[in-house]
């Protein structure tokens, strides 16, 4: 019998056996995942930042223990002496905004950032032009920055994890979960697309955007969807200082250093949720360059080099993380979903919260109860201020 069944194999589902591994129970996790390739998952095509600009002081206690886990990856994920390398550098998150209400919301989170031992500095324009000469502030009358903000090798991250996991005896099993059989207030069965039944102690749903309908297998309904994002990386002839990840919160899309280049996204919010793989090229034309020529004037100037589109598993309740079990109904069906964009910098936090609830019946370290499912029954969100991905 498998005791614990962990279905998807991202970077949640991942580093969800990795903690149950370090705890000892690496024997009893098989990991679903129907796809090893990974390639339409989510984490490998994420922006790969890591920023502890948060206004709910879980999601920033999240983000540290995401730098110190990523902080020391090559190390915790070494196999036979081979250490993955992550390319962790730390260039800093930059939030920009104009007028009142902007200062108002980003001294206010930088209160609370402080208070959870976050380094965030409040700028006016001209200290944001002293530091960075390539951004133009004529829109900007307040910025928040965190020098030790970081971007990963996404990818890398996966699938550093996902080797580290196997080796420590955790089973990963290329197959898809079809049904869950629900008998009094467990999961008793997961039936599979080859056929097989598994009937587990627990049951993890890391399925990111398939989480729901696995959800509604089981009665429970999530307020969580695909919600699309494009991504473009481009390339421009121009000299620059070392950047942050920079947004203005007026103004649609972000930019950071990739490489030789940049990469910009677009998540059109109001969108109809959904699956959609395509991506309109129009968005980087009519939407994202002349934000990014604003921001920047050596912008004018830039070539487009390839795009590609993802999802985020989109919380429309109030974009943060669900975690945990349904309450009064199933005890040993645990989800994680909703990330909206912190998936990959919150993974070694959920993972490790997970792992606690199946070993200790609670949590030990992060408390994530406000987190949990309860708050969709209550219709409570718990929603950030200032930025949200």
């Amino acid at each position: 019998m498998e005791s614990i069944v962990v279905i998807g194999g991202g970077v949640i589902g991942s580093s969800t056996a990795y903690h149950l591994a370090m705890a000892g129970l690496a024997d009893a996790v098989t990991v679903l995942e129907p796809d090893p390739t990974y390639e339409l998952a989510a984490t490998p095509k994420s922006t790969g930042g890591v920023r502890v600009q948060f206004s709910v002081p879980e999601n920033i206690r999240m983000s540290q223990y995401g730098h110190d886990f990523y902080g020391s990856f090559a190390e915790r994920m070494a196999v036979d002496g081979e250490a993955p390398d992550i390319g962790m550098v730390r260039r800093g998150y930059l939030y920009l905004g104009q007028g009142r209400a902007h200062e108002q919301v980003l001294a206010a989170n930088q209160r609370i950032q402080a208070a959870e031992g976050a380094q965030v500095l409040l700028l006016d324009a001209a200290e944001v032009k002293q530091r960075f000469p390539s951004i133009e502030v004529d829109d900007v009358t307040v910025g928040a920055f965190s020098p030790d903000d970081a971007i990963i090798d996404p990818h890398a991250a996966l699938m550093g994890l996902r080797r580290k996991a196997i080796s420590l005896g955790v089973t990963y099993r290329r197959d898809r979960a079809v049904a869950l059989e629900a008998r009094g207030r467990r999961v008793s069965v997961v039936a599979l697309e080859s056929g097989v039944r598994l009937e587990p102690r627990w049951v993890v749903n890391a399925a990111n955007c398939w989480a729901p309908p696995l959800c509604e297998m089981v009665g429970m309904k999530v307020p969580v969807a695909p919600l699309h994002r494009a991504t473009f990386y481009f390339e421009c002839r121009a000299e620059f200082e070392q950047m942050p990840l920079v947004r203005h919160l007026g103004v649609s899309g972000s930019y950071r250093q990739e490489g030789r280049g940049f990469i910009t996204g677009y998540t059109p919010y109001d969108a109809r949720p959904g699956f959609c793989w395509d991506v309109d090229h129009s968005v980087f034309d009519e939407i994202l360059w002349p934000s990014l020529a604003r921001r920047v004037k050596a912008f004018e100037a830039i070539k487009p080099i390839r795009a590609w589109a993802c999802h985020y598993d989109q919380n429309s309740l109030d974009q943060n993380l669900i975690i945990g079990a349904w309450p009064g109904h199933l005890e040993n069906f645990l989800i994680a979903c909703g990330l909206s964009g912190h998936g990959l910098q919150q993974a070694p936090a959920i993972g490790r919260a997970l792992a606690e609830l199946i070993t200790h019946g609670r949590y030990q370290t992060i408390d994530l109860v406000r987190f949990g499912y309860q708050r969709v029954l209550d219709g409570q969100p718990l929603a950030e201020t200032g930025p949200i991905a």
